[in-house]
């Protein structure tokens, strides 16, 4: 076996390894085209398995379906290597690495730390549709929200009575659809269902581990 193969398998096992993995790996050529992604990505974006679409228009795409990240990215600068954090609409909070491949490409690789993103928002108040997803995603990665559950209730439902009812630790959002849905860490079932009797909730639904924040949300 040459060198040169020997490179080229490694290259392959390494991708095979990962490709199934948490992180999310992403691989541009040069015209800024998606040549290889592996299945964490392609779901982060919304993208077909065997989709080859170009960066900016990954990102109208995104825009358009209503995933990937809230803001609108930068325009991809010619640096060596750079990384950053960035805010998805799914409630996740992503660092990314960006490096330039020898032939100009762009190599990603992004993860997840919204259990590491700093101070949660604000309990006790009612939250917006994304700042309740950041919270329930921050939730959602943390070993010590569990077990875990959320209620919803009637869009009708008066927030200020709601939040009176709830417990310091529990967060409160309304929904796109306008139903409230409150957060419940840290409670088992039985006590949760004490407590959506108590908050007067139409659903209970007990969190799984390893579903993102809208996952939870659409079963809900």
């Amino acid at each position: 076996m040459t060198a040169q193969n020997r490179a080229v398998n490694e290259d392959e096992l390494w991708w095979q390894t990962l490709a199934d993995g948490p992180l999310l790996l992403a691989l541009f050529d040069a015209g800024e085209c998606l040549r290889q992604a592996n299945a964490s990505y392609r779901q982060a974006w919304g993208l077909a398995a065997d989709s080859s679409p170009g960066w900016l228009e990954m990102v109208e795409a995104a825009q358009r379906a209503g995933v990937g990240p809230v803001d609108v990215p930068e325009r991809r600068g010619r640096m060596v290597q750079r990384g950053y954090e960035q805010a998805w609409r799914d409630g996740r909070r992503l660092w990314w690495v960006e490096q330039r491949t020898p032939e100009g490409g762009l190599a990603l690789t992004g993860v997840d730390i919204s259990a590491l993103a700093g101070p949660r928002p604000l309990t006790g108040q009612l939250l917006s549709a994304q700042a309740g997803r950041e919270l329930l995603q921050a939730l959602l990665a943390d070993p010590r929200a569990w077990p875990l559950s959320v209620a919803t209730l009637a869009p009708e439902a008066d927030p200020a009575e709601l939040l009176a009812r709830t417990r310091g630790e529990d967060g409160c959002m309304r929904l796109d659809d306008g139903r409230l849905l409150v957060m419940l860490p840290s409670t088992g079932p039985a006590q949760a269902a004490a407590l959506g009797e108590r908050l007067g909730a139409l659903t209970l639904t007990e969190a799984i581990w390893g579903e993102s924040a809208a996952a939870l949300i659409v079963r809900a």
